[in-house]
């Protein structure tokens, strides 16, 4: 009899590589993170529902070992599928397993960044945003990941539907003050302590706007 019926290599079995599959797929055509999308999933079995960007999923029922994730877009069903316990509980250990598609580069006519504050939810990208700094807090001494020290302030962010925490670092704090009024492109957002929180990454971008000066 073979043991390894069922299983892929690496212990992985069939119904998680399925899942991890439509995962990357999913994420690939509808221009989100794959790894926040898998968080979602693990957001979604705790409190029923989450959101990805313009994607949403809710948990719809529990049976042993696993539960069902449904995904829709605009209130259109995109996926329903059993997704298993071990998946949920720990989303971190099965990221590295997700299959890379490249997403499809969206045409710029038909396609727009520019967004409102309000409309703002955990796991967008590429987002453009306006507002005026209302608020530039003491920086805070910070050790990265990588060893290195750095400054940081989570500046409040606000137009004319709500406000946003936006984290600068280092001299991008010193180009700002309170009453500018900055553009932001190609950000993202997270969660952070539980609150939305907006940030520009390595490849984000912020100006200060001088025709709109206080």
């Amino acid at each position: 009899m073979n043991q390894n019926r069922g299983r892929l290599s690496g212990g992985c079995t069939y119904s998680t590589m399925s899942v991890l599959n439509s995962v990357a797929q999913i994420a690939a055509k509808y221009s989100v993170n794959s790894e926040l999308l898998l968080d979602a999933f693990a957001e979604a079995w705790v409190r029923d529902k989450s959101q990805c960007e313009n994607l949403e999923i809710v948990c719809r029922k529990q049976d042993q070992g696993s539960s069902v994730i449904l995904i829709t877009c605009n209130d259109k069903v995109i996926w329903q599928f059993p997704v298993e316990g071990k998946i949920l509980e720990k989303p971190e250990a099965f990221k590295p397993q997700i299959p890379l598609i490249s997403s499809p580069v969206p045409n710029p006519s038909q396609c727009s960044t520019e967004r409102h504050i309000c409309d703002l939810k955990t796991g967008m990208r590429g987002i453009a945003v306006t507002g005026e700094v209302r608020e530039v807090p003491p920086r805070i001494l910070v050790f990265t990941k990588y060893g290195s020290e750095a400054f940081v302030s989570n500046i409040l962010l606000v137009d004319k539907t709500g406000s946003i925490r936006l984290s600068l670092w280092d001299k991008q704090i010193n180009s700002v003050a309170v009453g500018d009024t900055i553009n932001v492109e190609n950000a993202s957002t997270n969660m952070f302590r539980g609150r939305l929180q907006l940030r520009l990454g390595k490849s984000g971008k912020m100006s200060v706007d001088p025709s709109q000066e206080s």
